[in-house]
C-alpha cells in the first residue's frame, strides 16, 4: 500500500497575550524554604523570565473544543479523559474492522491535535509556540528589575472545616500586564491517501481556523490560562495582529490575510475581522 503527505503550506495566527490578572502556571521548586514560595511558575532556565508554554495553551484550546461538541471520552492514561480512538483489540474477533483512523479524522478536534492511539497514527497538524515575553515586557522597568523578572507571591489560606486550622500556602504569579508573543500555526497538507485537507478541502480547513479562533476567543471571555482560574488567575487579552496564509503550491488564490505594516504593527484585530478574514480564504493545492 502506497501512502503520500504533501504540505501544501500554512496558516499563522500570531499577537500577543496580555495577563489581566495574576498568571500562574506551574514550575517545578528546587527547594521549599520556610516562608517562601510553595508553588513556583515555570521560568526560563537561562533567562529566568516566566513564559507561558505552548503546551499549556494548546490543552486548554483543546479542553474547551472537546467540551463544546460533546464527544464521548476515552481513558487516556489514570485520571486523564480525552476525546481520542484508540484501536479495536481483535484478539475475540479477527474479523472486527478497524474504523479508529477514520474516526479521528472525522473528529474535529483530534483531525488538529492528533490521534497517536489510532491504527494507524493520525498526526497533528497544529503547532502552538511558547509565548515569551514581549521586547516591551522585557524592557519595562515593572516586570524587570536588575535585570531580573519581578513576580508576586500570592498569599492563600485553606481553612480546616472542622478545626478551623488555618492552612496557607504562597503561589507566584506573573504580574498583570505583562504581555507574551505568542503564535499558533496550522500545517495546510494532504492526508496519507494524498486528499486535500483530511476530508473538505477548504471547508474543514475553514472550520479548523474558526474552532481556533473559538477557543482563543472562549479562552479570553470565559476560561483563562493556567492554573486556579476559579479563584481569579489567569485571566488574559488576546491582541490578534497577524493572520497570515504561506502555500507551497501556487499562491492563495483568494483571501484577506492581515498582515501588520510599519505604519499598524501596534494594532490589534478583533475576533470578527480574523473570522472573516477565514470565510474568504481559498486554499489552492
Amino acid at each position: 500500500m502506497t501512502k503520500q503527505i504533501r504540505l501544501l503550506g500554512h496558516v499563522t495566527i500570531a499577537g500577543e497575550i496580555e495577563a489581566l490578572s495574576g498568571l500562574h502556571i506551574g514550575g517545578t521548586a528546587d527547594s521549599i524554604d520556610k516562608g517562601g514560595i510553595d508553588h513556583p511558575v515555570i521560568k526560563n532556565p537561562v533567562t529566568n523570565e516566566p513564559y507561558i508554554p505552548g503546551s499549556s495553551l494548546r490543552g486548554r484550546m483543546r479542553c474547551l473544543l472537546e467540551k463544546k461538541n460533546g464527544k464521548p471520552l476515552s481513558k487516556m492514561a489514570t485520571g486523564i479523559w480525552m476525546e481520542i480512538y484508540p484501536k479495536k483489540n481483535r484478539s475475540n474477533d479477527n474479523n472486527q474492522q478497524d474504523d479508529s483512523y477514520d474516526r479521528a479524522k472525522g473528529s474535529e478536534v483530534c483531525r488538529m491535535f492528533g490521534n497517536a492511539q489510532s491504527d494507524p497514527g493520525l498526526p497533528s497538524i497544529l503547532i502552538v509556540r511558547d509565548a515569551h515575553y514581549t521586547a516591551t515586557t522585557r524592557r519595562d522597568g515593572e516586570f524587570m528589575q536588575g535585570g531580573l523578572p519581578v513576580t508576586e507571591a500570592k498569599m492563600e489560606i485553606a481553612v480546616d472545616r472542622i478545626t478551623a486550622q488555618a492552612l496557607p500556602r504562597t503561589i507566584e504569579r506573573v504580574p498583570a500586564s505583562a504581555r507574551f508573543d505568542f503564535a499558533i500555526t496550522y500545517k495546510v497538507q494532504t492526508d496519507d491517501t494524498a486528499q486535500f485537507d483530511l476530508i473538505a478541502g477548504n471547508d474543514a480547513l475553514k472550520q479548523d481556523l474558526k474552532n481556533i479562533l473559538w477557543a482563543l476567543e472562549e479562552i479570553e471571555t470565559h476560561d483563562g490560562l493556567g492554573g486556579n482560574t476559579s479563584r481569579g488567575h489567569g485571566q488574559v487579552k488576546f491582541h490578534l495582529r497577524n493572520l497570515t496564509v504561506k502555500s507551497f503550491v501556487r499562491e492563495a488564490s483568494k483571501g484577506c490575510p492581515i498582515r501588520q505594516g510599519n505604519n499598524d504593527k501596534e494594532k490589534d484585530y478583533s475576533f470578527e475581522a480574523f473570522q472573516v478574514a477565514v470565510d474568504a480564504l481559498e486554499f489552492s493545492a
